[in-house]
């Protein structure tokens, strides 16, 4: 006859993940109530409630969060200012926690939230300018470019059909504002005396490409014609087919000075045969 086992216990090691998890979630569940603490039942409430003890961790959570989102946002910050930036922040994290320890992936949703947030949804070019700032942010973060041989370009069997690389750190952000204007203009380098005319450009639809040349990223303003070009490279269009596109957004459109200055910009950093059209 076979002796029975006896129940398996739970190891120390997997209470201790149970507690983690519960520790976790109650820190980032949102706003706590005395009954959506996990972790409760194993808190020593008898000077400060579980509420007010996790609240206290929860707080210095959401502070490093919020400075996190500060180095993101800075030009948001700036312009909002920093009480009422840091209060909209906590609203923001608590619908939108983040999914990882990496901090660096936190944040892209705040645009859409700006655009919805009640108190600041009047400020109808904050969504944009959160936009550039979160393309910055993922220029600045980007593989390095690999470095290209130029010289087979005179090689290739048909240029017409070539697919042109961009840089990793590329970035294209169009909006209705100028939101180039604004994110320069509330830079730490710039001067508080600094005046900026938008009288001509208002009525215009404001195009940016943005990239990283060494350490630096670059926020540069281009035109219709280009957006359309860099976008279509982006995409993997063939060079005859970006042709068509671009020039059909821009009268009078330059390809070749357009291939030649981001060429030298590192923004087209090499190309590939379409082996598609291959025989």
């Amino acid at each position: 006859m076979t002796k029975p086992t006896k129940p398996t216990q739970p190891s120390q090691v997997t209470r201790l993940a149970e507690l983690q998890r519960n520790f976790i979630n109650d820190c980032l569940s949102g706003k706590l109530k005395q009954g959506n603490i996990l972790l409760a039942k194993e808190i020593d409430s008898s000077l400060i409630s579980a509420k007010g003890l996790m609240g206290i961790y929860q707080n210095s959570a959401i502070a490093n969060i919020t400075h996190s989102l500060i180095l993101t946002y800075p030009v948001i910050e700036k312009l909002l200012g920093e009480e009422f930036f840091s209060a909209m922040c906590r609203e923001f994290i608590y619908i939108t926690w983040p999914k990882s320890g990496n901090m660096d992936d936190y944040g892209a949703e705040f645009p859409d939230f700006l655009a919805d947030f009640k108190h600041a949804k009047h400020l109808t070019y904050l969504k944009d300018v959160a936009r550039l700032e979160w393309a910055f942010h993922q220029s600045s973060l980007a593989n390095d470019a690999p470095i290209s041989d130029w010289s087979t370009l005179a090689q290739a069997s048909d240029i017409l059909q070539l697919k042109f690389l961009v840089t990793p750190s590329l970035s294209l952000i169009s909006s209705t504002f100028p939101i180039d204007k604004i994110w320069h203009l509330n830079q730490g380098n710039t001067s508080p005396d600094t005046e900026v005319e938008f009288v001509d450009e208002q009525d215009n639809d404001t195009f940016i490409v943005l990239f990283r040349q060494q350490l630096k990223t670059v926020v540069l303003p281009i035109t219709v014609g280009e957006f359309a070009l860099l976008y279509a490279f982006n995409n993997g269009e063939t060079f005859e087919k970006t042709i068509v596109v671009a020039s059909a957004k821009q009268a009078g459109f330059s390809i070749d000075d357009s291939l030649k200055k981001f060429i030298e910009l590192g923004v087209i950093i090499g190309f590939v045969e379409n082996f598609d059209t291959q025989s």
